[in-house]
């Protein structure tokens, strides 16, 4: 099977996936980039809920045909990582089949904890020579196997010490397990790998790409948070000048509001989950709000003390850092008066993503709001 090059930054290469299952060296060629202009299937599998994008990027125009969403099977996976292939197998054939969706070309868009990200300063040497200079310098800074996993780097900056030129990287490294685990799910369905996107990189694509969000234009020029609110997790994605800055992640989410209500209230996780739905509300005020609205506000609370925390960070990275505009999405973001709650937490123009410009949906789904889907649809666009 020919994989075609990928070349996204962050990207883990599928071709690169290829030669590593068949023991063969990586060999790094220049390959001109073919746009394809044939539809792609994306998938973000998240611990709650597997989001399905169908649609195509070609000469600059982003098209979606089609948008699904299907409950993951439960504890399959965790983290970003599959903890039960076989379960998942399964639920990847079921999910096209019952949805029919005959596209090969394929596509995954993932998080975890266990992808690491540093920046690094390195002596300024010529291409060839930058992988082997960032796996040693990374090899400083993490205490790691380097064949245990995929490289990737970007020079963020080039500055001068003591007149001799420096580069400052962005160094990802990926599990190769993991990156494994997305190829073998994908090729079990028989579908085509192009490429597996790291969700930080496919959004980064989508923000530059795009215009505005819920019709409101924003520039590239300012910096601006994405809040990824999972069901497991939040992710906190930074872009400042249309380039990535900064991510981190918090092991919270719409699941742990299920967990506190299923506790106190001696009730199941789904009736918690229906009523964390129907009658949470961050806006009642703390007078007026009943014993599980104010368990609800009780974890959100944890979740923004640790934000404060990811933003004050992301300020002392810098002199002069700042954050312009918060956006919101993914699942737990539908919780009723969370956009008026992280403004009023941290002074910062707030807003739910439901909408963003030049993503062309479909006349079918046109109605659709669009925040389960950001990380997929990002990843569609190949640059």
């Amino acid at each position: 099977m020919d994989f075609s090059k990928v070349k996204d930054l962050m990207n883990v290469d599928i071709s690169d996936l290829k030669n590593k299952i068949r023991n063969k060296p990586i060999e790094k060629k220049p390959v001109k980039k073919k746009e394809l202009n044939r539809k792609v299937v994306s998938f973000d599998f998240g611990s709650d809920t597997t989001k399905v994008v169908v649609g195509k990027y070609y000469k600059d125009q982003l098209e979606i045909e089609r948008l699904i969403t299907a409950k993951t099977p439960v504890d399959a996976v965790g983290d970003g990582n599959i903890l039960n292939p076989d379960v998942m197998n399964v639920f990847l054939e079921q999910l096209l089949n019952n949805n029919k969706i005959n596209i090969k070309d394929a596509i995954c868009t993932n998080n975890s904890t266990s992808v690491i990200n540093r920046e690094v300063v390195i002596p300024a040497v010529q291409e060839d020579e930058l992988s082997t200079v960032v796996k040693y310098e990374i090899q400083q800074y993490l205490p790691i196997n380097m064949d245990d996993y995929v490289i990737q780097q970007s020079i963020l900056d080039r500055f001068q010490v003591e007149s001799k030129l420096k580069f400052k990287a962005l160094v990802i490294t990926y599990p190769e397990k993991l990156a494994m685990k997305y190829y073998k799910l994908l090729t079990n369905s028989n579908l085509k790998p192009l490429a597996l996107d790291i969700s930080y990189n496919s959004l980064n694509k989508l923000v530059n790409y795009s215009n505005k969000v819920n019709d409101e234009a924003y520039s590239t020029e300012e910096t601006i948070a994405f809040i990824d609110m999972g069901a497991s997790t939040l992710s906190v994605s930074i872009y400042k000048d249309g380039k990535f800055e900064f991510t981190r992640i918090i092991k919270s989410g719409g699941a742990n509001i299920d967990g506190a209500l299923s506790r106190a209230m001696g009730i199941s996780l789904e009736a918690a989950e229906e009523i964390k739905k129907n009658k949470g509300d961050l806006s009642i005020s703390n007078d007026n709000e009943d014993s599980s609205n104010r368990i609800i506000r009780d974890v959100v609370d944890e979740w923004s003390m640790e934000l404060e925390r990811i933003v004050q960070f992301y300020r002392n990275k810098k002199v002069g850092n700042s954050i312009d505009k918060i956006f919101l999405f993914g699942g737990s973001s539908n919780l009723k008066g969370i956009e008026r709650y992280i403004f009023n937490r941290f002074s910062i123009p707030t807003s739910k993503v439901r909408t963003m410009g030049n993503v062309n949906l479909n006349l079918k789904i046109a109605t659709e709001t669009i925040e389960q889907y950001l990380n997929a649809i990002g990843s569609i666009i190949r640059l």
